[in-house]
Protein backbone atom coordinates (compact mmCIF):
# COMPACT_ATOMS: atom_id res chain seq x y z
CA UNK A 1 0.00 0.00 0.00
CA UNK A 2 1.69 3.22 -1.18
CA UNK A 3 1.28 5.98 1.62
CA UNK A 4 3.44 9.37 2.11
CA UNK A 5 3.26 8.52 5.78
CA UNK A 6 5.64 6.89 7.83
CA UNK A 7 3.45 5.75 10.82
CA UNK A 8 -0.14 5.51 11.81
CA UNK A 9 -0.71 6.57 14.64
CA UNK A 10 -4.18 5.01 16.31
CA UNK A 11 -5.64 6.71 18.93
CA UNK A 12 -9.24 4.74 20.19
CA UNK A 13 -11.66 7.53 21.63
CA UNK A 14 -14.26 7.15 24.36
CA UNK A 15 -15.49 9.68 27.04
CA UNK A 16 -12.49 11.23 27.48
CA UNK A 17 -12.97 14.80 26.07
CA UNK A 18 -11.22 16.47 29.55
CA UNK A 19 -7.73 14.61 28.24
CA UNK A 20 -8.43 14.38 24.54
CA UNK A 21 -6.99 17.69 23.49
CA UNK A 22 -3.66 17.04 25.39
CA UNK A 23 -3.23 13.81 23.50
CA UNK A 24 -3.96 14.89 20.18
CA UNK A 25 -2.07 18.06 20.39
CA UNK A 26 1.21 15.45 21.58
CA UNK A 27 0.90 13.92 18.59
CA UNK A 28 0.30 16.58 16.00
CA UNK A 29 3.28 18.17 17.78
CA UNK A 30 5.68 15.31 17.26
CA UNK A 31 9.32 16.32 15.51
CA UNK A 32 8.04 13.34 12.65
CA UNK A 33 6.05 14.91 10.49
CA UNK A 34 5.13 12.26 8.62
CA UNK A 35 2.10 10.66 10.88
CA UNK A 36 -1.64 9.81 10.13
CA UNK A 37 -3.44 10.42 13.38
CA UNK A 38 -6.28 7.98 13.23
CA UNK A 39 -8.92 8.88 15.60
CA UNK A 40 -11.44 5.99 16.37
CA UNK A 41 -14.43 7.25 18.48
CA UNK A 42 -16.84 4.71 19.34
CA UNK A 43 -20.10 5.92 21.31
CA UNK A 44 -19.43 8.69 23.41
CA UNK A 45 -21.63 10.55 25.67
CA UNK A 46 -19.23 13.24 26.47
CA UNK A 47 -18.46 15.72 23.41
CA UNK A 48 -15.32 13.57 22.49
CA UNK A 49 -16.89 12.97 18.47
CA UNK A 50 -17.01 16.76 18.27
CA UNK A 51 -13.49 17.28 19.58
CA UNK A 52 -12.39 14.82 17.07
CA UNK A 53 -14.65 16.29 14.11
CA UNK A 54 -12.64 19.34 14.46
CA UNK A 55 -9.42 18.35 15.04
CA UNK A 56 -10.25 16.53 11.18
CA UNK A 57 -11.25 20.17 10.26
CA UNK A 58 -7.92 21.80 10.95
CA UNK A 59 -5.32 18.81 10.20
CA UNK A 60 -5.26 17.13 6.74
CA UNK A 61 -3.11 13.95 8.48
CA UNK A 62 -6.37 13.16 10.73
CA UNK A 63 -8.52 10.57 9.82
CA UNK A 64 -11.51 10.33 12.20
CA UNK A 65 -13.50 7.21 12.43
CA UNK A 66 -17.19 7.03 14.33
CA UNK A 67 -18.07 3.44 15.32
CA UNK A 68 -21.75 2.17 16.33
CA UNK A 69 -20.02 0.02 18.79
CA UNK A 70 -17.96 0.51 22.25
CA UNK A 71 -14.60 -1.93 22.61
CA UNK A 72 -11.39 -0.84 23.08
CA UNK A 73 -10.15 -3.82 20.77
CA UNK A 74 -12.59 -3.09 18.81
CA UNK A 75 -11.45 0.42 18.04
CA UNK A 76 -7.86 -0.25 17.25
CA UNK A 77 -8.91 -3.11 14.86
CA UNK A 78 -10.74 -0.78 13.13
CA UNK A 79 -7.38 2.34 13.12
CA UNK A 80 -5.38 -1.00 11.56
CA UNK A 81 -8.17 -1.47 9.12
CA UNK A 82 -7.48 2.47 8.10
CA UNK A 83 -3.34 2.83 8.31
CA UNK A 84 -2.10 3.07 5.34
CA UNK A 85 1.66 3.35 6.84
CA UNK A 86 4.15 1.18 6.68
CA UNK A 87 4.59 1.45 11.17
CA UNK A 88 1.94 1.41 13.26
CA UNK A 89 1.70 2.87 16.82
CA UNK A 90 -0.60 3.47 19.75
CA UNK A 91 -1.41 5.67 21.87
CA UNK A 92 -4.42 5.92 24.41
CA UNK A 93 -6.77 9.44 24.41
CA UNK A 94 -6.50 9.76 28.37
CA UNK A 95 -2.23 9.53 27.87
CA UNK A 96 0.14 11.90 25.52
CA UNK A 97 3.44 11.42 24.57
CA UNK A 98 7.10 13.49 23.99
CA UNK A 99 7.79 15.25 21.20
CA UNK A 100 10.62 13.07 19.87
CA UNK A 101 8.72 9.51 20.47
CA UNK A 102 7.59 8.51 17.02
CA UNK A 103 10.92 10.12 15.61
CA UNK A 104 13.25 7.98 18.00
CA UNK A 105 11.18 4.84 17.57
CA UNK A 106 11.47 4.75 13.72
CA UNK A 107 14.94 5.69 13.36
CA UNK A 108 15.57 2.42 15.89
CA UNK A 109 13.13 0.81 13.46
CA UNK A 110 15.29 1.52 10.26
CA UNK A 111 18.34 1.67 11.36
CA UNK A 112 18.48 -1.80 12.64
CA UNK A 113 16.02 -3.46 10.38
CA UNK A 114 14.06 -3.96 13.33
CA UNK A 115 10.11 -5.08 13.33
CA UNK A 116 9.34 -3.67 16.41
CA UNK A 117 10.57 -0.95 18.93
CA UNK A 118 9.45 -0.06 21.65
CA UNK A 119 10.18 3.04 24.82
CA UNK A 120 10.07 3.60 28.70
CA UNK A 121 6.48 5.09 30.02
CA UNK A 122 5.38 7.28 33.16
CA UNK A 123 3.12 7.46 35.36
CA UNK A 124 1.59 11.23 35.64
CA UNK A 125 -1.10 11.49 38.59
CA UNK A 126 -3.53 13.81 39.12
CA UNK A 127 -1.75 15.72 41.56
CA UNK A 128 1.35 16.41 38.85
CA UNK A 129 3.77 14.41 40.49
CA UNK A 130 5.26 12.13 37.77
CA UNK A 131 6.93 8.40 38.16
CA UNK A 132 9.87 7.45 36.17
CA UNK A 133 9.96 3.66 35.61
CA UNK A 134 13.25 2.99 33.91
CA UNK A 135 16.60 3.85 33.85
CA UNK A 136 16.65 6.08 30.74
CA UNK A 137 20.36 5.31 29.50
CA UNK A 138 19.13 7.12 26.37
CA UNK A 139 20.82 3.68 24.77
CA UNK A 140 19.21 2.13 21.93
CA UNK A 141 19.27 -2.01 22.80
CA UNK A 142 19.11 -4.67 20.74
CA UNK A 143 17.01 -7.24 22.61
CA UNK A 144 17.84 -11.18 22.57
CA UNK A 145 13.62 -12.21 21.91
CA UNK A 146 13.73 -14.85 24.42
CA UNK A 147 15.21 -12.92 27.29
CA UNK A 148 12.40 -10.29 26.48
CA UNK A 149 9.84 -12.87 26.69
CA UNK A 150 11.08 -13.70 30.21
CA UNK A 151 11.11 -10.16 30.83
CA UNK A 152 7.40 -10.03 30.27
CA UNK A 153 6.55 -13.13 31.88
CA UNK A 154 8.46 -11.81 34.92
CA UNK A 155 6.70 -8.38 34.99
CA UNK A 156 9.71 -6.66 34.30
CA UNK A 157 8.79 -5.33 30.75
CA UNK A 158 5.54 -3.98 29.72
CA UNK A 159 3.02 -5.39 27.69
CA UNK A 160 1.56 -2.25 26.84
CA UNK A 161 1.14 -1.39 23.15
CA UNK A 162 1.14 2.13 23.32
CA UNK A 163 5.12 2.04 24.49
CA UNK A 164 5.52 0.10 21.29
CA UNK A 165 6.07 0.69 17.30
CA UNK A 166 5.09 -2.28 14.84
CA UNK A 167 5.66 -2.83 11.42
CA UNK A 168 2.49 -3.17 10.21
CA UNK A 169 2.92 -7.04 8.71
CA UNK A 170 3.01 -8.13 12.51
CA UNK A 171 -1.05 -7.10 12.11
CA UNK A 172 -1.83 -9.72 8.97
CA UNK A 173 -2.61 -12.87 10.86
CA UNK A 174 -2.57 -11.66 14.73
CA UNK A 175 -5.37 -8.72 16.05
CA UNK A 176 -6.58 -7.51 18.89
CA UNK A 177 -9.12 -9.85 20.70
CA UNK A 178 -11.91 -7.66 20.32
CA UNK A 179 -14.35 -8.44 23.92
CA UNK A 180 -11.22 -8.66 26.07
CA UNK A 181 -9.94 -6.72 28.69
CA UNK A 182 -5.64 -6.89 29.49
CA UNK A 183 -5.72 -7.43 25.27
CA UNK A 184 -2.14 -6.54 25.32
CA UNK A 185 -1.13 -9.63 27.62
CA UNK A 186 -2.64 -12.17 25.60
CA UNK A 187 -1.31 -11.02 22.76
CA UNK A 188 2.33 -9.34 22.88
CA UNK A 189 4.40 -12.67 23.81
CA UNK A 190 3.02 -14.25 20.03
CA UNK A 191 4.03 -10.74 18.48
CA UNK A 192 6.96 -10.89 19.85
CA UNK A 193 7.62 -14.37 18.23
CA UNK A 194 6.96 -13.28 15.27
CA UNK A 195 9.83 -10.67 14.89
CA UNK A 196 12.99 -11.61 14.08
CA UNK A 197 14.50 -7.87 15.49
CA UNK A 198 13.39 -5.85 18.09
CA UNK A 199 15.00 -2.54 19.93
CA UNK A 200 14.55 -0.98 22.78
CA UNK A 201 14.81 2.95 22.89
CA UNK A 202 15.63 3.42 26.68
CA UNK A 203 14.08 6.80 27.09
CA UNK A 204 10.87 7.50 28.64
CA UNK A 205 8.18 9.04 26.17
CA UNK A 206 5.27 7.98 26.94
CA UNK A 207 2.70 9.65 29.56
CA UNK A 208 0.34 7.13 31.07
CA UNK A 209 -2.15 9.28 32.88
CA UNK A 210 -3.67 8.08 36.37
CA UNK A 211 -7.00 8.05 36.35
CA UNK A 212 -9.77 6.56 38.73
CA UNK A 213 -11.68 5.61 36.25
CA UNK A 214 -9.78 4.08 33.46
CA UNK A 215 -10.71 0.60 31.81
CA UNK A 216 -7.56 -0.95 33.65
CA UNK A 217 -7.86 0.96 36.97
CA UNK A 218 -11.88 -0.15 37.33
CA UNK A 219 -10.95 -3.73 38.96
CA UNK A 220 -14.25 -5.51 38.50
CA UNK A 221 -14.82 -9.02 38.72
CA UNK A 222 -15.07 -9.34 35.52
CA UNK A 223 -11.83 -7.56 34.48
CA UNK A 224 -10.18 -9.44 37.41
CA UNK A 225 -11.84 -12.51 35.21
CA UNK A 226 -9.94 -11.32 31.71
CA UNK A 227 -6.72 -11.01 34.06
CA UNK A 228 -7.40 -14.71 34.73
CA UNK A 229 -7.46 -15.88 31.30
CA UNK A 230 -4.71 -13.99 30.10
CA UNK A 231 -2.52 -16.19 32.47
CA UNK A 232 -3.93 -19.21 31.36
CA UNK A 233 -2.51 -17.96 27.62
CA UNK A 234 0.32 -17.00 28.68
CA UNK A 235 1.40 -20.63 30.62
CA UNK A 236 -0.02 -22.49 27.34
CA UNK A 237 2.38 -20.23 25.84
CA UNK A 238 5.30 -21.12 27.98
CA UNK A 239 5.09 -24.82 27.14
CA UNK A 240 4.46 -24.12 23.80
CA UNK A 241 7.66 -22.34 23.15
CA UNK A 242 9.43 -24.44 26.12
CA UNK A 243 10.76 -21.05 27.13
CA UNK A 244 11.37 -22.25 30.58
CA UNK A 245 12.73 -25.43 32.16
CA UNK A 246 14.05 -26.60 35.38
CA UNK A 247 13.48 -24.46 38.91
CA UNK A 248 13.09 -21.57 36.18
CA UNK A 249 9.87 -23.11 34.83
CA UNK A 250 8.55 -23.57 38.65
CA UNK A 251 9.31 -19.87 39.95
CA UNK A 252 7.81 -18.53 36.52
CA UNK A 253 4.77 -20.77 36.72
CA UNK A 254 4.41 -19.93 40.45
CA UNK A 255 3.99 -15.79 40.16
CA UNK A 256 1.93 -16.18 36.96
CA UNK A 257 -0.78 -18.48 39.14
CA UNK A 258 -0.19 -16.73 42.51
CA UNK A 259 -1.31 -13.47 40.28
CA UNK A 260 -4.22 -15.28 38.83
CA UNK A 261 -5.33 -16.57 42.26
CA UNK A 262 -4.93 -13.48 43.98
CA UNK A 263 -6.97 -12.07 41.24
CA UNK A 264 -9.85 -14.93 41.61
CA UNK A 265 -10.34 -14.30 45.30
CA UNK A 266 -10.49 -10.56 45.18
CA UNK A 267 -13.45 -11.20 42.79
CA UNK A 268 -15.23 -13.54 45.03
CA UNK A 269 -15.07 -11.03 47.23
CA UNK A 270 -16.93 -8.84 45.49
CA UNK A 271 -19.67 -11.03 43.57
CA UNK A 272 -22.03 -14.27 45.17
CA UNK A 273 -21.01 -17.55 43.05
CA UNK A 274 -24.28 -17.67 41.78
CA UNK A 275 -23.57 -14.06 39.68
CA UNK A 276 -20.31 -15.32 38.67
CA UNK A 277 -21.14 -18.89 37.47
CA UNK A 278 -20.32 -18.99 34.10
CA UNK A 279 -16.88 -16.45 34.77
CA UNK A 280 -16.09 -19.53 37.55
CA UNK A 281 -16.94 -22.80 34.92
CA UNK A 282 -14.17 -20.90 32.93
CA UNK A 283 -11.57 -20.47 35.41
CA UNK A 284 -12.07 -24.24 36.90
CA UNK A 285 -12.01 -25.57 33.58
CA UNK A 286 -8.64 -23.38 32.97
CA UNK A 287 -7.00 -24.77 36.07
CA UNK A 288 -8.07 -28.16 35.27
CA UNK A 289 -6.34 -28.04 31.65
CA UNK A 290 -3.23 -26.66 33.89
CA UNK A 291 -3.41 -29.83 36.37
CA UNK A 292 -2.63 -32.01 32.80
CA UNK A 293 1.03 -30.06 32.70
CA UNK A 294 3.76 -32.39 35.10
CA UNK A 295 3.32 -32.29 38.70
CA UNK A 296 6.80 -31.48 39.34
CA UNK A 297 6.65 -28.29 37.40
CA UNK A 298 4.31 -26.51 39.79
CA UNK A 299 4.89 -25.41 42.97
CA UNK A 300 3.60 -27.82 46.05
CA UNK A 301 1.19 -25.13 47.30
CA UNK A 302 0.10 -23.97 44.60
CA UNK A 303 -0.88 -27.36 42.81
CA UNK A 304 -3.12 -27.70 46.01
CA UNK A 305 -4.82 -24.83 45.61
CA UNK A 306 -5.66 -24.66 41.75
CA UNK A 307 -6.50 -28.29 42.15
CA UNK A 308 -8.98 -27.90 44.83
CA UNK A 309 -10.48 -25.09 43.02
CA UNK A 310 -10.59 -27.40 39.73
CA UNK A 311 -12.28 -30.51 41.44
CA UNK A 312 -13.38 -29.28 45.00
CA UNK A 313 -14.78 -25.90 44.63
CA UNK A 314 -17.83 -26.30 46.82
CA UNK A 315 -15.78 -27.48 49.64
CA UNK A 316 -13.19 -25.03 48.95
CA UNK A 317 -15.27 -21.82 48.91
CA UNK A 318 -16.98 -22.73 51.91
CA UNK A 319 -13.68 -23.37 53.80
CA UNK A 320 -11.98 -19.86 52.07
CA UNK A 321 -14.87 -17.71 51.99
CA UNK A 322 -18.32 -18.67 53.11
CA UNK A 323 -17.12 -19.96 56.70
CA UNK A 324 -14.89 -16.57 57.04
CA UNK A 325 -18.46 -14.56 56.06
CA UNK A 326 -20.61 -16.31 58.63
CA UNK A 327 -17.28 -15.42 61.60
CA UNK A 328 -17.22 -11.87 60.70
Amino acid sequence: MESNYLVSVIIPVHNTAPYLHKCVESVRNQSLKEIEIILVENMSIDNSAEICDEYAKIDSRIKVIHLPIAGLCIARNAGIDAATAPYIGFVDSDDYIGTDMFKDLVEAMTENDADLTFCNYCYEYEDGHIELLAPNSGNNILCVKEELLRDLMWERKSCAVWIRLFKRELFTSLRFPEGFVYEDRRNMPRWIMMCDRIVWVDKTYYYYVERANSICHTISPENRYHYILSCFIWLDFIHEQALFSGRELVDVQTVILRNALMQFKQALQRVRPKNFKNEIDEIRKGFKHLLTFPKNEFDVRVYKRIRNIAYYWPIYYCVHFAFKELKQ
